[in-house]
């Protein structure tokens, strides 16, 4: 009798075992399909070299924009408009750290109609200009909030991607923003309010004025 109850509690155990081995090998199989099923996509990859090799970022934005040039023989920094000011080199290597991989959850092809997507009118465009003249062209469209993410659409293609809301705040900076706490500037408003006019028109003419 004793003996019949020993081979009942391990035919129970061994029951047991079976059915949470079963269940765990479900679970583990519908994650595996669900996260295949999350594709990603690259809205825009450039590589190390491209990345050491950039000439130029100029950002056009609601807050006024930036527009700074990279010597990649002495890796520096500097603004286009206002060379005696000192770049903060943080924030530009949170920038392209950004830019090395841009990948999306969801791509958007073939799309004809990009005011659906505030794409437009763009709250933010972003020019890149590599060392062998080629430039990639970023613009940021309309704020999902369902999602907490941004529309994007790289070199005027008909693809959009959903992009993280952080390349937005990455690149929402200005001059001012950008400068370093070394620099000798005494006051932040002047290189701040030739920005807003020159990054975005690509223009010298507001620099000139400011500085007069």
């Amino acid at each position: 009798m004793k003996k019949q109850k020993i081979q009942l509690i391990t035919l129970l155990v061994i029951l047991v075992c079976a059915i949470g081995a079963y269940f765990a090998a479900k679970a583990y199989s519908a994650h595996k399909e669900a996260s295949e099923k999350t594709a990603s996509y690259t809205a825009l990859s450039l590589s190390d070299d491209d990345i050491s090799g950039i000439k130029n970022i100029t950002a056009a934005n609601d807050a006024g924009g930036f527009n700074v040039n990279h010597d990649s023989d002495t890796d520096t920094w500097s603004f286009a408009d206002f060379p005696d000011e000192k770049v903060d080199t943080t924030q530009i290597k949170t920038m392209t750290d950004a830019l090395s991989d841009l990948s999306s959850d969801n791509e958007i092809t073939d799309v004809t109609d990009f005011t659906q997507y505030g794409l437009d009118s763009p709250v933010m465009t972003i020019t890149i200009t590599l060392s062998d003249g080629s430039t990639h062209k970023l613009e940021v469209g309309d704020y999902n909030s369902q999602i907490s993410e941004y529309y994007l659409r790289v070199d005027d293609a008909d693809t959009v991607y959903t992009i993280s809301s952080t390349i937005y705040s990455d690149f929402n900076l200005t001059t001012s923003n950008l400068v370093a706490s070394t620099s000798s500037s005494s006051s932040e408003d002047t290189p701040t309010e030739a920005v807003s006019g020159s990054s975005a028109a690509g223009t010298s003419a507001t620099s000139t004025s400011a500085s007069s």
